[in-house]
């Protein structure tokens, strides 16, 4: 599957997900894990595989230091498996949110906390092509090359993201919208 099927088809989630109507409390990132699965039942069970070995190649684009800073300062903290999710998220707001978020993570003050994305995780959003597949063929997806490559380290420079005055420096409109840790 090459990028532009794979965003494509991201972009029509997320399309798809804003014409449905949501219950009070129900996260957007839920109703779009619904439609993707929707639209990944129309592949082949190849088609899916591909599409998973495509999404976790982005997932480790994004495995970076300077990501990893944004998602703890939304959040609180960040753990592994938080920052997967984070990514997972970033994954799910469309190639043009993902790239520019790669070029400047500080960008991200622009759609974080927005109607769309009240938060930058997902958990979930990462396990869709996997469940739709073990769903459509009744079998686990076989495991990729391309899924288990995660290098040991995040790429960048590792930097102390609890040091208020480092974080304001390399992510000032972040810090200008969300002032506090957490928020």
């Amino acid at each position: 599957m090459n990028d532009t099927m794979f965003w494509s088809l991201i972009d029509a989630s997320r399309d798809n997900a804003r014409k449905l109507a949501r219950r009070p409390g129900q996260d957007f990132a839920d109703v779009q894990e619904q439609t993707l699965a929707a639209l990944l039942k129309q592949l082949t069970p190849d088609e899916i595989c591909d599409f998973d070995a495509t999404f976790h190649q982005f997932h480790r684009k994004a495995y970076r230091w300077d990501l990893w800073g944004v998602a703890y300062w939304l959040r609180g903290g960040c753990s592994d498996d938080g920052f997967i999710d984070f990514r997972a998220r970033l994954i799910s707001l469309g190639e043009k949110v993902f790239e520019r978020a790669l070029r400047d993570p500080d960008s991200l003050a622009e759609v974080a906390g927005g109607p769309d994305v009240p938060y930058l995780a997902s958990e979930g959003f990462q396990y869709v092509a996997s469940r739709v597949y073990e769903e459509k063929t009744g079998e686990e997806m076989p495991l990729s090359l391309d899924v288990d490559g995660t290098p040991d380290e995040p790429a960048g420079e590792q930097f102390d993201f609890e040091d208020d005055e480092r974080m304001r420096e390399r992510f000032p409109r972040l810090l200008e919208k969300f002032p506090e840790m957490g928020d």
